[in-house]
């Protein structure tokens, strides 16, 4: 059954979101510094980058954090506007020279200048198009066994696929109340977010299917779930929950599959979208 939540049942998800360890209080710890480029082909200024790796299942804002040359003392801020996705790659290119290109290394710490991740001690001496990359990808055993010399795999897995997962979740598919296709909607309209879910497994599962909706300055203006969903294997299911689109804007879709209300275990990668109000 779809509930449209009162307030204080809004209040009582949200406090189980921001609780949820690996969906929100650690999920920062989890960002990898996954490649750079400390020498590239052709000048330097202008051409370095890293490329930073979230295997967790939240959308981090990364405004204001800091990379740090260990070589050259150089500490450069992230500017405002730059998030990575869940299970993603974000690229940060650098407009003048950041990194030496022997003997560096790159920390990663938050704005409050807490550590979260540091490179071994590496040079580039070859102008070309390798990088220093984690292998397989996001590998972490803090050793420098972790890091490879490849050919760059900017903004891909390096040299690893993807495991296909056995339970996924499609991005959020919006619709209107006759089921079809909205690229926007018109204030006063009822959207519909939709997603296909796909249970590989042998056997079936149950799971409550959540959608939380964010205005343009972050404030959650509606959440609501469908529970106890099952799936029999090797089939798909599309829940699809409805809210009032009273008023225009942009507005965050964040869709969770948990495996029940009570036990917020996440199933599948939180799936995110837009979705655009007109007046």
């Amino acid at each position: 059954m779809v509930v449209k939540p009162g307030l204080f049942l809004s209040i009582i998800l949200i406090s189980i979101l921001v609780s949820v360890p690996i969906l929100q209080a650690y999920s920062a710890i989890l960002i990898r510094i996954n490649e750079f480029e400390f020498n590239p082909p052709g000048p330097i200024a202008e051409n370095q980058w890293i490329e930073l790796y979230n295997p967790g299942e939240t959308l981090l804002d990364l405004s204001g954090w800091l990379i740090k040359s260990t070589r050259l003392g150089k500490t450069v801020s992230i500017p405002d506007g730059f998030v990575i996705e869940p299970n993603n790659y974000l690229v940060i290119p650098f407009k003048s020279i950041a990194f030496d290109d022997e003997n560096e290394s790159i920390v990663m710490l938050t704005p409050d200048s807490v550590e979260v991740d540091r490179t071994p001690i590496l040079s580039d001496l070859d102008n070309d198009a390798r990088t220093w990359q984690r292998f397989p990808n996001g590998i972490d055993t803090d050793t420098p066994t972790d890091w490879s010399f490849r050919n760059s795999t900017f903004r891909l897995p390096n040299g690893a696929p993807a495991v296909k997962p056995n339970f996924t979740l499609s991005d959020p598919i919006f619709i209107d109340q006759q089921g079809n296709k909205v690229s926007a909607f018109i204030a006063g309209q009822m959207a519909g977010v939709k997603s296909e879910i796909v249970n590989m497994f042998a056997d079936e599962r149950t799971f409550a299917y959540i959608v939380q909706i964010k205005d343009e300055e972050g404030f959650p203006v509606f959440i609501s779930w469908v529970e106890d969903i099952t799936v029999l294997p090797n089939r798909t299911i599309k829940p699809a929950v409805f809210w009032l689109a009273e008023t225009r804007g942009e507005f965050l879709v964040q869709v969770f599959v948990w495996r029940s209300l009570n036990l917020p275990e996440p199933l599948t990668p939180v799936k995110i979208g837009l979705l655009r109000v007109a007046g």
